[in-house]
């Protein structure tokens, strides 16, 4: 009889408990939804925050590296190789300025922050034939090219934060190009046809270090 007492009682207890948390006092469990989380901004190497339609210089700050540029390598009608400076007589250069691009206006406002989707567009001068073919994209040899698209899901790129420390910067990222239902990959570098071509890579551990100079 004890024995189902005790019983008995313990089972009004958890009823008690449980009926103590209904809608009127529900139990606060842990969410993934981030729609009201901020995201850090994205800086560049004076320390202010990267803005939608500024001009940056995307640099490689490692030694013997240099800054992003666009060069017509293939004697095309319009450029579209995105390669990267090095410390070597034919590859010597200040890069070509980029914008950053959104699709529509966001709740950011004109502030790049991390892991957020945007497009990278060079600022150069142009013909009208090619005033379309600056947007960054990836193409089927998963090199970056030219003549992507704002708007289109895949030509979609984002920054992330790395650990690195070198010396002399601040502000360390990766690049990611991240398409529409698929994996985000780092962009890296490789020697393709004798130029230093960027590329994305499968290693997650893979990628270029870059820092962000106003121009």
């Amino acid at each position: 009889n004890i024995l189902s007492f005790l019983l008995l009682s313990s089972t009004l207890s958890l009823v008690a408990f449980a009926r103590s948390f209904t809608s009127e006092n529900p139990i606060v469990l842990p969410t993934t939804c981030h729609d009201n989380l901020v995201l850090p901004e994205v800086y560049d190497q004076d320390g202010n925050p990267l803005r939608i339609g500024e001009r940056y210089i995307i640099k490689n700050p490692l030694l013997g590296a240099g800054a992003v540029y666009l060069d017509n390598i293939g004697n095309l009608q319009c450029p579209n190789a995105v390669l990267q400076h090095m410390s070597i007589p034919q590859f010597l250069g200040k890069g070509t300025p980029v914008m950053f691009v959104r699709k529509s206006e966001s709740d950011d406002g004109d502030v790049v922050r991390l892991m957020t989707a945007v497009y990278i567009k060079f600022f150069v001068k142009t013909t009208k034939l090619c005033v379309d073919e600056t947007v960054w994209k990836v193409n089927d040899e998963q090199l970056v090219v030219t003549g992507g698209n704002v708007g289109n899901e895949n030509d979609i790129f984002k920054i992330k934060k790395t650990d690195l420390v070198i010396r002399g910067m601040k502000n360390v990222y990766k690049l990611l190009h991240c398409p529409s239902h698929l994996q985000c990959k780092n962009i890296g570098s490789n020697f393709k046809n004798g130029y230093p071509r960027l590329v994305t890579v499968d290693d997650h551990k893979d990628f270029i270090p870059f820092v962000f100079i106003k121009a």
